[in-house]
């Protein structure tokens, strides 16, 4: 099977848009756009656990739970600071009363901020933005809908009017929660925690699919110690529904509990080994070729369809070893372009192209693509070639939007 194949075949059964009614007074909507909410029905009002990515879901959120409840949406509840929990925020800002988020536990980085035109347009890239419809998997991780422009703005969001700092239990119109600070893929996540009805709302914290650590949009390094210690905070409190941020509700106390501690043990067991391979000496490229899932942790919340492991390897080491691998040629290189004229110089442009061709031909795109760096005007055309191929036949999606939007570049 191939990798478009196996993005299809996850997109039809976990990331497709529907909405589950988890009982009379939870509804999950999963998958509007590319994150989910929760609708928590009290006394008199609504209670939102985070506001989808944009208006656009969020008036489709409102429409469908008309359809359950004529109460109005009086609380929101954030589980992150992420665009993609706050979005559709002001869909709900004429019945709104409270807004509830969670401060960080340190000062945010400069870069946070300084970084956002080059981290919104690899973003643009990785959620396939721009393409053509027909590239685009319909999966509602991405472009649900075929949306066709970027929401970077949040400027209508509406803002916490009560910021939480602590874990802290409460009663919001007659409806009984704590709120847990959760610190994984962020880290201000927050868990909802419902002991009545013995749910977790757990945002971002647990996603059916092995996560990405950002090496391609470019992030804070995601401390993996503290996001299996929160999985493990929510599996002790014996939760009998999960709900997440994206993919689908995992249902039954059995089944939580060994999703959750299935999916701690596999980033321990990647970033422990990691660790291990760099203390024995081995190189990076080394740790990635031997580093990967045992086949315990084959399972569909952990295959490789968001993140890649040899993507959390990368950033274990750079985490801890930073930008130097140990070998000395890199204490300082040549630059990029000095070097490869060196190389064009011994292997002659004749020998290249035909060197390039034949990787073409023989489906080896990630040599070709290699290769063209070593002249990327010169063969743009087989560079563009090589990122349409690869980009088709990868199995995670970030991948390949990130490798199709940059081939429409050329």
């Amino acid at each position: 099977m191939n990798g478009e194949q196996k993005l299809k075949d996850f997109a039809t059964s976990y990331l497709a848009k529907k909405v589950f009614v988890i009982d009379d007074d939870i509804i999950h909507f999963a998958n509007f756009g590319n994150s989910s909410c929760t609708a928590i029905i009290g006394d008199h009002s609504v209670i939102l656990i985070d506001a989808v990515r944009s208006s656009l879901y969020a008036k489709q959120v409102r429409e469908i739970l008309a359809e359950y409840t004529d109460k109005p949406v009086r609380t929101i509840i954030y589980t992150t600071i992420l665009p993609e929990t706050q979005g559709g925020s002001a869909v709900f800002a004429d019945t709104v009363e409270q807004v509830i988020g969670c401060t960080e536990n340190v000062r945010p980085r400069i870069a946070r901020t300084r970084l956002n035109d080059v981290k919104d347009m690899r973003k643009i890239f990785t959620k396939g933005y721009g393409l053509a419809d027909k590239l685009i998997i319909p999966d509602g991780n991405t472009r649900q809908e075929l949306i066709t422009s970027f929401e970077t703005s949040r400027d209508e969001w509406l803002k916490p009017t009560l910021w939480i700092e602590n874990n802290c239990s409460m009663e919001i119109d007659g409806v009984q929660l704590s709120l847990l600070r959760t610190p994984g893929e962020t880290p201000e996540t927050i868990t909802v925690w419902l002991p009545e009805k013995k749910a977790a709302a757990v945002g971002s914290l647990f996603y059916g699919t092995f996560p990405n650590f950002n090496i391609v949009t470019g992030s804070d390094y995601m401390e993996t110690e503290i996001w299996c210690d929160s999985l493990r905070l929510v599996r002790d409190l014996e939760p009998e529904v999960l709900l997440p941020a994206m993919t689908v509700p995992v249902t039954g106390r059995e089944e939580v509990r060994e999703t959750l501690e299935t999916f701690a043990d596999a980033l321990e067991y990647i970033l422990i080994h990691t660790l291990d391979g760099i203390n024995d000496g081995l190189t990076l490229d080394e740790i990635i070729a031997s580093v990967t899932l045992p086949d315990s942790f084959q399972k569909w919340y952990l295959q490789e369809r968001y993140g890649r492991v040899e993507w959390m390897i990368r950033a274990i080491w750079t985490r801890n070893m930073g930008w130097f691998s140990g070998l000395a040629p890199e204490l300082t290189p040549l630059p990029d372009a000095s070097f490869h004229d060196e190389l064009i110089q011994l292997i002659g442009y004749e020998k290249l192209t035909q060197r390039i061709e034949q990787a073409l031909s023989d489906g080896e795109y990630q040599l070709a693509l290699q290769l063209c760096e070593l002249d990327p005007r010169r063969y743009r055309n087989q560079k563009k070639r090589s990122l349409s191929r690869l980009g088709k036949e990868s199995d995670c999606l970030g991948e390949r939007y990130f490798m199709l939007a940059r081939a429409e570049e050329l």
